[in-house]
């Protein structure tokens, strides 16, 4: 086991640096990523970083009194940190994004698993055999959705697992694809490893398997059985004792005990489970299958419906500018929209909050400012727009560019270019800016009909689809803020009150949601002209739009 040595710290700090500025590629994600299985000094290294990590942010973004000096003298790891050759600030940085819930492992994951990580001690101590890990070829991470792992970055969708890694999936929701065609969908708090191209070992949470003609075979392992598919979909669910719930929806499968238990039948042949069977094996007494309820709701044949991802123009460097094509889920099916066919729209109503920019983008403003919000960049727009705690019950208050002194609902409204139909999935997608001292999961805020009438209500959002977690959400060129000596509260006073360009030093990424027609309350074909977007207040960020659009009708 080798030792944390200058170099590789240089090495170390050079990899984040390159994950925080969105220039890492995948081979140095991947020895990024093996640098933390194999040393665990350098896995330390960054949980020491995370303990220190909780006070920066309030150092670095709310001008704290606390000198960074009495910071340190109050964990003196801070030394250790600054003389490892890491600096301190990239570490601080890559760890939101690669550990956020480190802390809270302990509680989210249930206890009396063989294999679950307890802490991060626990999960060094297989260091020498991650050395030997390997992808597994012809297996790779299909889908992910709303994905949080702890202790790295999602993978990024296509990549290849490795092989009998564990992977601690926190929350939402990952496919995997494996060689013959079957497919498993696991939903978190999960602990699951890759064993081989044709073998999935849960050792707790759920998954959904489905295995298609000519991918019979494909097995599940669990701390108490093993579940063979026979052409067949099926849901496991491996609880916090290890006991396993099998239920078939499909086709039939066939159930192994242990080596370490008795045989769940006496012939040793397996136990023969048709559609609509479900039972419970337990350690308590293993040649017992008791019968439990059939659910089919248990069963996921696809992921929820979310933005996918996004293409954009890129600069030689990398970085994102104009809208090219979105990638979404829609009634569990995936449709690929060029930038021409999205409905755009035009911001017709503006009242701020107090801050201190309100348009982004380029250097020089257009001429009309306001078609910042409405261009095809995913790095300009108008910003910083008003909010309210609680959201509208009613019609918001629009005023227009004449009416002198009157201001309405604090917001923004836009128009689509055509109406916008409530079809599957989402309808609407919505971009906003973010960095990593803001909300990882973007910037909450309100949607709301233009116009309330019976069955209309207004949605918030609070997670986006693709968040600064995402690898497919991009960073996009070098921003200029507009600042303003006044407060413009309205299109009329943004278009006319002077501002000056200042160059945005930190590192921005576009990221993305989908919003859904339904949850305002819409009907399904329901037509909608626009909508009205509040910040929700919730912290001290505000949310940032520059791109809204809707997706064409889908047809049937």
């Amino acid at each position: 086991m080798s030792e944390v040595n200058p170099n590789d710290n240089r090495q170390l700090s050079d990899l984040i640096a390159a994950l925080i500025d969105g220039s890492i590629t995948d081979e140095q994600f991947d020895h990024l990523d093996q640098l933390l299985q194999e040393d665990p000094q350098a896995r330390q290294l960054y949980l020491d970083a995370l303990q220190i990590h909780e006070d920066l942010p309030e150092v670095a973004f709310q001008a704290s009194d606390e000198s960074f000096a009495e910071l340190a003298s109050r964990d003196d790891r801070t030394t250790t940190i600054r003389d490892s050759g890491i600096t301190l600030w990239q570490s601080g940085l890559a760890i939101a994004i690669l550990l956020p819930i480190a802390f809270f492992v302990g509680t989210m994951l249930p206890l009396g698993t063989n294999r679950v990580v307890q802490s991060p001690g626990s999960q060094l101590a297989n260091s020498e055999r991650s050395f030997q890990q390997q992808k597994v070829s012809g297996v790779q991470f299909a889908n992910l959705a709303h994905a949080r792992f702890f202790g790295e970055m999602p993978p990024k969708i296509y990549s290849s697992p490795m092989q009998q890694r564990d992977y601690v999936l926190m929350e939402g929701m990952v496919e995997l694809a494996f060689a013959k065609g079957a497919s498993a969908i696991i939903e978190g708090p999960a602990v699951f490893r890759v064993v081989s191209r044709e073998k999935l070992a849960l050792d707790i949470g759920r998954c959904s398997v489905h295995a298609p003609e000519g991918a019979e075979g494909f097995l599940v392992e669990t701390p108490e059985v093993n579940v063979v598919d026979r052409g067949t979909r099926f849901s496991v669910h491996v609880l916090e004792d290890n006991a396993t719930e099998v239920q078939v929806v499909e086709g039939a499968a066939d159930i192994y005990g242990k080596e370490t238990t008795a045989k769940v039948d006496v012939d040793g042949s397996g136990l023969r489970l048709n559609s609509t069977d479900a039972r419970r094996f337990s350690h308590v007494d293993p040649q017992v299958a008791v019968a439990v309820p059939f659910k089919a709701d248990q069963y996921k044949r696809y992921l929820p419906d979310r933005v996918v991802s996004y293409e954009a123009t890129m600069s030689e460097d990398g970085r994102a500018d104009e809208l090219v094509s979105v990638q979404v889920q829609r009634g569990g099916k995936r449709y690929d929209y060029p930038v021409e066919d999205l409905i755009g729209s035009e911001v017709t109503h503006f009242h701020a909050q107090d801050s201190h920019g309100y348009l982004i983008g380029d250097r020089q403003l257009p001429g009309v400012h306001k078609s910042l919000a409405s261009d095809r960049s995913i790095r300009s727009g108008v910003i910083n727009i008003g909010g309210s705690r609680q959201p509208l019950t009613e019609s918001p208050r629009l005023i227009g560019n004449d009416e002198a002194g009157q201001y309405g609902t604090p917001g923004i409204a836009v128009r689509f270019d055509r109406p916008v139909k409530n079809g599957p999935g989402a309808d609407v997608v919505f971009f906003e800016l973010q960095m990593f001292s803001n909300p990882l999961v973007g910037d909450a805020f309100h949607i709301s009909p233009l116009e309330f009438r019976e069955g209309l209500h207004s949605h918030t959002i609070t997670s986006y689809d693709l968040t600064l977690e995402s690898p497919e959400a991009l960073q996009v060129q070098t921003l200029y803020l507009q600042k303003f000596d006044k407060v413009p509260r309205s299109l009329a006073e943004l278009e006319a009150f002077p501002s000056t360009p200042v160059v945005q030093a930190v590192k921005f990424h576009a990221i993305a949601v989908g919003i859904d027609l339904s949850d305002l309350g819409c009907e399904e074909g329901a037509a909608v002209d626009g909508l009205f977007f509040q910040d929700a207040l919730n912290d001290d960020d505000i949310v940032d739009p520059t791109f809204i659009a809707g997706f064409p009708e889908v047809e049937s």
